[in-house]
């Protein structure tokens, strides 16, 4: 019975620990990120140190924006209208998301003129590009408990 009880509780300290670990080297580290996506699209878009700096600023601001927005569509979509409402007030919500997205769309096309006046559109494309690759190795990074693209970890 004594055996049968060790055994338990280390079982149970073990998978108590084991658990812990890497939650502590895998939390989301938001400078981090910014810091791996900058370096990435730098150097996927060829982007000059002087490009980079035009860039960045304009590009970060930008994602700001557009955080914000989809934020306001997230507490949208969360805070659905009270049971009683009639079609007409989920309606109204859907118009409020709808009108966010059309928000984020003049968003986008202001800012990727701006940028395209501070280096060249085919580097802004190139940036593009490689910001989808970023966010699609990191998702596929998560899957497998891997890094960011830059840990030399990722395909």
């Amino acid at each position: 019975m004594k055996q049968i009880l060790l055994t338990f509780l280390l079982l149970f300290c073990g998978w108590q620990t084991v658990p812990a670990q890497p939650g502590q080297q895998d939390k989301f580290n938001p400078e981090e990120f910014k810091r791996g996506l900058k370096d990435f699209i730098t150097a996927e878009a060829s982007l000059t140190p002087a490009e980079a700096q035009a860039f960045f600023p304009i590009y970060f601001e930008m994602k700001a924006g557009q955080r914000k927005l989809q934020h306001q569509m997230y507490k949208l979509k969360k805070e659905a209208p009270a049971d009683e409402a009639d079609e007409a007030g989920y309606a109204a919500v859907i118009q409020k998301i709808n009108d966010l997205g059309m928000e984020m769309a003049q968003l986008q096309a202001s800012y990727y003129k701006t940028l395209c006046k501070a280096v060249p559109p085919r580097k802004v494309y190139a940036a593009m590009r490689a910001e989808d690759r970023f966010h699609r190795k990191m998702l596929e990074g998560f899957g497998r408990g891997k890094g960011h693209p830059q840990d030399g970890k990722q395909k």
